[in-house]
């Protein structure tokens, strides 16, 4: 395993894969042919937008971000599933650990400036084209300043492969068809 993220429990990490604008647009479409509307979060200070598996956003997941976490993490890792949620001007994100299907996570910004993630004591800034792949499990992750305008994070999860919490794999099997 890399020893800083081993070390540390996170990296950054630059990513810039050049279908931002695109992954934004899909994003933006959805809700549009959707007609979601914020909703509340009980994370996040402000009510959020967020799409669960969104097209564009999961291809991206499947076919070119979980080569590269495994390559940045040395793992094996099987995707669970993808999200995209955009956040408005003043939003915070109570520190929390995630879910046993986010063992491995990424958080990577496609919109909006930049702005601080903790993980566990340090704050480390994401802006566009760049994320944070952390142990969602076990880091405890959030964003305690407020944003200074909307940001739109795309969140990637993956659990390792044959480890204690693969049984999520798939995100328990509802996303086998996407994968």
């Amino acid at each position: 395993m890399n020893n800083e993220f081993e070390e540390k429990g996170y990296i950054s990490v630059d990513l810039n894969l050049g279908f931002e604008n695109l992954m934004i647009k899909s994003f933006e479409e959805c809700i549009r042919r959707n007609n979601i509307q914020p909703k509340p979060v009980g994370i996040v200070s402000r009510d959020s937008i967020n799409v669960y598996m969104e097209w564009i956003t999961t291809i991206i997941h499947r076919e070119y971000l979980t080569s590269i976490i495994e390559k940045e993490t040395d793992l094996k890792l099987i995707p669970t599933y993808s999200f995209v949620r955009k956040y408005f001007k003043g939003s915070t994100l109570m520190s929390h650990t995630d879910r046993d299907a986010c063992e491995i996570s990424l958080t990577y910004c496609i919109s909006g400036q930049e702005w601080g993630i903790d993980m566990g004591d340090n704050t480390v800034i994401t802006k566009i084209g760049n994320g944070v792949i952390y142990k969602g499990c076990e880091i405890p992750h959030g964003r305690s300043k407020p944003s200074s305008g909307e940001v739109i994070q795309v969140f990637s999860h993956w659990v390792i492969s044959g480890g204690a919490k693969s049984k999520n794999e798939y995100d328990d099997g509802k996303n086998k068809e996407f994968y």
